[in-house]
């Protein structure tokens, strides 16, 4: 008889030996199941080692400044003023890209020199939409980078030929731009007191054409801003150029019609200087008398 299994002798009898195929089986299974789950640790550390992050990547354009400063800039404005030759003067053109908003900016002096400082800023919006607000604000709006000592507030109006302004006061350090602070407060615990100029801001929007006219006068020191001076400089700005802004031409038309000529129009502030011609003589040179004192020829028949 033929037997699948070995059989042992033992004990003088023969009998067949059991089969070890289950456990063979499991033992075999148990070491397949460790095998896999070795290489599958083995593929989970490989794949962590060489994985490559996915990183979503926000493109985005490089920041753009909200306003750029005009290389080479063709004066619009023209603000003439003999009484501040002595101070430098810049004309700036800044332009907002993303709506085309534009500013001519003009100076003279400077808030770290002496002598006075002043800004007439000649804002036009690109978008209709914009809204202008109270002449405190518009000024503290722009007035961030000075170090400010006395905030800024109402101080009534202004006629000029552009219409009233809205004013306001305030005062700045004399001769500390923003960053001084340190030196502002040194001198004034020794001296105890600091220095500071006195400023009047002006403000006036307008609808047509869009656009606003502000800006301020800073004195050399503590006196108060005269406001004649303030309302002389306002005479004296002209229009250069409208670039083809007719609404912009029509204002300053209508403006020159209100020119007072620094009130020498004003027979209060001053009479209207008479002309003086010069009338020559035979022999003794130029004799000068008022144009008033000759007398016109009658009609001819």
């Amino acid at each position: 008889m033929k037997h699948d299994a070995v059989a042992t002798a033992l004990g003088g009898a023969v009998r067949p030996v059991p089969y070890s195929l289950p456990d063979d089986i499991r033992a075999t299974f148990v070491r397949i199941l460790a095998y896999m789950g070795g290489l599958g640790l083995v593929a989970i550390l490989t794949a962590s080692i060489f994985r490559t992050e996915t990183v979503v990547a926000a493109v985005e354009s490089p920041p753009h400044a909200d306003w750029i400063n005009v290389d080479r800039p063709r004066p619009a404005f023209e603000l003439q003023m003999p009484e501040w030759t002595s101070t430098s003067v810049n004309y700036f053109i800044l332009r907002r890209p993303r709506d085309g908003s534009r500013k001519d900016v003009l100076t003279f002096g400077d808030p770290a020199a002496s002598g006075p400082y002043v800004v007439f800023e000649i804002y036009r919006p690109g978008s209709a939409g914009e809204r202008f607000i109270d002449a405190p604000s518009e000024i503290a709006a722009r007035i961030v980078a000075l170090t400010v000592t006395d905030d800024v507030k109402p101080a009534g109006q202004l006629d000029s030929k552009f219409g009233t302004l809205s004013l306001v006061d305030f005062a700045i350090a004399s001769g500390s731009p923003l960053g001084r602070q340190a030196e502002l407060l040194v001198r004034s615990q020794v001296t105890g007191h600091a220095p500071w100029r006195r400023c009047l801001g002006f403000v006036r929007p307008f609808d047509a054409p869009f656009m606003q006219l502000s800006g301020w006068y800073c004195s050399s020191g503590e006196e108060v801003v005269d406001r004649a001076v303030l309302a002389c400089a306002l005479d004296r700005l002209t229009l250069l150029s409208a670039g083809g802004d007719a609404a912009l031409a029509m204002l300053f038309a209508n403006a020159e019609v209100k020119r007072t000529f620094c009130g020498q129009r004003s027979p209060i502030l001053a009479a209207t200087p008479e002309h003086i011609e010069p009338v020559p003589a035979p022999r003794n040179g130029k004799v000068f008398i008022k144009a008033s004192a000759l007398k016109l020829r009658g009609l001819i028949r």
